[in-house]
C-alpha cells in the first residue's frame, strides 16, 4: 500500500488537502497536490521553483527505455532488489523521473519535487511508459515532506541534492520517513574539481548564452554549488545519522560527450538529444576508468548508498 500524504507542517492528517490538526491548507494544480506550505518558502526556493517550472514548460516527453546508462543502474540497484511491493520515495523527481525505472521493477513509488509543472510532466511521463499504477505524485519541499516517519523502504535522490538551500535538513527527512533498515540513496551528485577549474573557464561562453536566450529564470543553485568532495560526503551523512554503505565516484568520458552536447545545444538554442548507444558506451568504459585508483579522482560525480541504522 502507497504511503498516504499528510500535512508537511505537523504530519497530521489531511482530509480535502486540508489539514486536521493544524488546519493548514493545500491546493491541487494539474490535479496533483501542492503539499507545500507557504511558511517555508524563501527567496531561494521560489526561485528555483520558477526555474523548473519554465524548464518543464520545454522538456520533450520521451519513452524511458534504454535511457540509463551503468551510472544510473548502479544506485538504483539496490532499489530493484528489494520485495515486489515495497515503497520507494523519490525525492526532487524534475521531469527525468527515476522512479520510472524503480517503478517497473515491481515497487510502488512516490515522486515528488518542488516545482508542480515539473510534477505534472512527471505525471504524464509515467503514464506514457505503462507505470502510472505503480506511482503516486506531489509537489512537496525536500526539508518538509508529507509523511509520517519509517514509511518507505528507500528514498532516493538523483542529480538534486544541490538543489536543496538546506541540505543537512533535507538529507535528516529523507532518513526520517525511510525505515530503520531502509536505504537512502543519493545519485550523480557533482564533485568539486570541476568546479575549480573547467566551469570557470566555461563563465563566458555560459554569460553568452543566458544573454542571448529568453529564459526568466536561472537556477541559484546551479549558479552557486561547488560540488562535494568525498571528505564532506561522508560528513554529511555521518551528521544525518547515516551508515554509508557503497560511495563510487561516476561518470568521466560520459560527462565530457553529455555535456558538449548540452552547450552545443544551448549555443545554437536547439535542444540536442545525446546519442543512447554513445552514451552507454561510454558508460562502458567510464566504469572501468571509475575503478582504477587515483584516475577515479577525475570522475565528475558520485553515487552513494547508505542506511538508516536498525538502533
Amino acid at each position: 500500500m502507497r504511503p498516504s500524504f499528510v500535512c508537511p507542517v505537523c504530519h497530521a492528517t489531511l482530509s480535502d488537502n486540508v489539514c486536521a490538526s493544524c488546519g493548514e491548507r493545500y491546493r491541487t494544480e494539474h490535479g496533483i497536490p501542492v503539499l507545500i506550505a507557504q511558511r517555508f518558502i524563501d527567496a531561494f526556493k521560489e526561485t528555483e521553483q520558477h526555474f523548473h517550472d519554465e524548464l518543464s514548460e520545454s522538456a520533450v516527453r520521451k519513452s524511458v527505455q534504454g535511457r540509463n546508462s551503468a551510472f544510473h543502474t548502479q544506485f538504483e540497484a539496490p532499489m530493484y532488489a528489494l520485495p515486489e511491493g515495497s515503497t520507494v520515495l523519490e525525492v526532487a523527481c524534475g521531469t527525468r523521473v527515476d522512479g520510472i525505472e524503480v517503478a517497473s521493477h515491481g515497487k510502488l513509488v512516490t515522486s515528488i519535487d518542488l516545482s508542480p509543472d515539473a510534477v505534472a510532466h512527471a505525471a504524464e511521463l509515467a503514464a506514457h511508459s505503462g507505470v502510472a499504477n505503480m506511482m503516486q505524485f506531489a509537489a512537496a519541499d525536500a526539508e518538509h515532506l508529507p509523511f509520517v516517519d519509517g514509511v518507505f523502504a528507500a528514498t532516493f535522490v538523483a542529480a538534486s541534492f544541490h538543489h536543496f538551500p538546506n541540505q543537512r535538513a533535507a538529507l535528516k527527512e529523507m532518513k526520517r520517513v525511510t525505515k530503520p533498515g531502509g536505504y537512502v540513496i543519493w545519485g550523480v551528485e557533482p564533485a568539486s574539481w570541476p568546479y575549480r577549474t573547467v566551469y570557470r573557464l566555461l563563465t563566458p561562453a555560459k554569460r553568452f548564452i543566458r544573454a542571448h536566450r529568453a529564459r526568466q529564470f536561472n537556477s541559484i543553485a546551479d549558479d552557486t554549488t561547488e560540488g562535494y568532495t568525498e571528505l564532506q560526503i561522508r560528513t554529511l551523512f555521518a551528521e544525518a545519522g547515516l551508515t554509508i554503505t557503497n560511495l563510487r565516484r561516476v561518470k568521466m568520458l560520459s560527462e565530457l560527450y553529455d555535456s558538449s552536447v548540452r552547450l552545443v545545444g544551448r549555443l545554437v538554442k536547439r535542444p540536442l538529444q545525446s546519442s543512447r548507444p554513445v552514451d552507454h558506451a561510454l558508460a562502458r568504459i567510464d566504469a572501468v576508468l571509475c575503478a582504477v585508483p587515483l584516475l577515479n579522482r577525475l570522475a565528475w560525480h558520485f553515487n552513494v548508498i547508505s542506511v538508516v541504522p536498525t538502533k
